[in-house]
């Protein structure tokens, strides 16, 4: 007589991956929202603190009667015009640019230097306008627009 063996199974039936792929995949569907709502939610804040930067530069240029200018490169830095030269008030913190979001920025008129963009605020209220637009595949953008004289708008597609 001739003995059977019993063959033992390794690994996982296909419909075990199966299931495991489609708990993956629910769990994945139902975070992805939340982790989606949480980016928007920063690109709201960073503007919100970008717009601040710009009404404290002009406060600033106003209460000391220097002109102060908000630079754009990699983010934006506060200054103020001080010995005929620039420079940047270290009890403000920069506000660094979003990490994986295209941010883009417009002066008018564009007061440059090279690729850096330069919101001026003169002591007697005078203001450059521009605008800063975050963008991120999938998750639609926001904007921040100000028209020179003080007025600000945050329009989103978020």
């Amino acid at each position: 007589m001739v003995a059977k063996r019993k063959v033992r199974q390794s690994g996982f039936t296909l419909i075990e991956l199966m299931v495991v792929v489609v708990i993956i995949t629910v769990l994945w569907a139902a975070v992805l929202p939340m982790l989606q709502s949480d980016q928007q939610r920063d690109a709201r804040q960073w503007l919100t603190q970008a717009q601040a930067m710009l009404t404290l530069s002009c406060d600033l240029a106003a209460q000391s009667m220097q002109t102060h200018r908000v630079l754009w490169q990699d983010g934006l830095r506060l200054q103020r015009w001080f010995n005929n030269n620039w420079e940047t008030l270290s009890d403000v913190e920069p506000l660094t640019t979003l990490v994986g979001w295209q941010s883009f920025a417009t002066v008018s008129p564009m007061p440059s230097k090279g690729n850096d963009m330069v919101w001026l605020c003169r002591p007697y209220g005078e203001q450059t306008a521009g605008q800063l637009r975050v963008a991120k595949e999938g998750l639609g953008h926001a904007t921040l627009t100000w028209q020179g004289d003080g007025r600000y708008a945050q329009t989103t597609g978020l």
